[in-house]
């Protein structure tokens, strides 16, 4: 998914990014990474890969490298949390219970904490409407 196609959800569904970080690389990509030439440079930087989590108000989106992993629809969930110790998160909807795992994105401490914040602001948002 391009970083277009990703602002035009978050607009167009009230949403907000969790979390972005580089998605890790491939054996292929380290050993053209480590290598010291220009052609290896200009590849690098014109395959940056990011992981996104996108939480909206109908939907969770995961993308790993830049294409969707996982899709989860709910019509309007009563609470969502994140587990830290399983990587997952937790949605009660109105008409399903959903864990969502997490474990692709390699979610670090410091990203546990954003991600907790993050679901926080958007929860207190939601509140207001």
């Amino acid at each position: 998914m391009t970083k277009k196609e990703i602002d035009h959800i978050i607009e167009k569904e009230s949403g907000t990014i969790l979390l972005v970080k580089d998605s890790d690389q491939t054996f292929f990509e380290v050993i053209l990474n480590n290598w010291v030439s220009l052609l290896s440079a200009v590849y690098f930087l014109s395959r940056k890969k990011l992981d996104h989590l996108i939480l909206t108000e109908k939907r969770i989106i995961v993308i790993i490298r830049n294409k969707v992993h996982k899709e989860y629809f709910f019509s309007d969930f009563e609470t969502i949390n994140y587990n830290g110790n399983n990587s997952v998160i937790e949605v009660i909807d109105l008409h399903q219970q959903l864990s969502i795992p997490l474990t692709k994105l390699k979610i670090s401490y410091e990203e546990s904490n954003i991600l907790k914040h993050q679901l926080s602001e958007f929860l207190i948002r939601k509140k207001k409407i």
